[in-house]
């Protein structure tokens, strides 16, 4: 593919996953859909333009994981939410679409549950019973009760009794931007302590921003460590540090350990502790 194209369809496309990361907990599920759209929207035409296979170009977007070789690093912009958009763009002719179908969508992740029933082939609802399904998202009911009920259609029409390794896949996300940040953790300690102070500096990270970082990475690694607080004024303007900020805040915010101990099981505690001490040692850089 061509570079100079794929660094250009990146630059469309990062404002608006910039602007969904910065807004996901705060907006609805109707005006994420409609963000995640736009995303799709641009993918879907450049896919159709240049006759491209979908995943290959997710993954040349994205660039450059843990024990790839030879791949630079383009962007932090998921496969996995590139693809989601894609299918977003595939379901909805349009924006107008989701507004009509889906007015009052609180919340993204009861959508994400139900995508097969949308674009599934074996599994699409059609008629009476994919009004029942837009009536449920729709509806002023809590989320738990909204979940527990697609739950009981993926168990009736899909057959998925919802087995432990594949709540695993919910975790993908946080996998990949843990992953991506470690990797950029470990080339910028490489770096001279002029070069490390110079990055640092014009990306508004500064080194308390770092210590507070390593506290709540070192947290990860076991039940009931106590997270710290991300400093209110921080201006960090690299995506990938906020984004792996996003994803200590979600841990966080975990009333219990069961997403945490889950995670463990995709990223080794050995591994996450590897993380903290290489944040402490950066802090350190004079």
């Amino acid at each position: 593919m061509n570079k100079k194209n794929i660094n250009l369809l990146i630059e469309a496309i990062s404002p608006l996953y910039n602007q969904y990361k910065q807004q996901s907990r705060t907006i609805s599920g109707t005006d994420a859909l409609i963000i995640m759209w736009d995303i799709g929207d641009i993918l879907k035409t450049y896919i159709e333009e240049n006759n491209v296979a979908p995943h290959s170009l997710f993954w040349e977007v994205y660039g450059k994981s843990e024990g790839t070789k030879n791949i630079a690093q383009k962007s932090y912009i998921t496969r996995e939410f590139q693809n989601r958009c894609h299918r977003i763009r595939n379901i909805f002719l349009s924006k107008e679409q989701i507004r009509k179908e889906l007015p009052n969508l609180n919340n993204f992740t009861s959508f994400r549950e139900a995508m097969p029933f949308f674009d599934n082939k074996k599994y699409k609802l059609l008629g009476e019973k994919k009004e029942y399904l837009l009536k449920l998202l729709n509806s002023d009911n809590s989320h738990k009760d909204i979940m527990k009920e697609i739950g009981r259609l993926q168990k009736d029409i899909i057959g998925i009794k919802n087995p432990r390794t594949q709540r695993l896949k919910d975790l993908e996300e946080e996998k990949e931007v843990f992953i991506n940040f470690y990797n950029e953790v470990y080339r910028l300690l490489k770096e001279s302590p002029t070069q490390i102070s110079f990055k640092l500096k014009k990306d508004q990270i500064d080194k308390g921003y770092i210590v507070v970082l390593a506290n709540n990475t070192n947290a990860l690694a076991e039940d009931g460590l106590k997270f710290t607080k991300f400093p209110e004024a921080s201006n960090v303007q690299d995506s990938l540090w906020k984004s792996y900020e996003d994803v200590l805040k979600k841990f966080s915010s975990q009333r219990n350990a069961v997403l945490l101990r889950r995670f463990r099981r995709i990223i080794s505690a050995e591994r996450i502790v590897n993380l903290a001490d290489m944040l402490h040692s950066l802090s350190s850089v004079k």
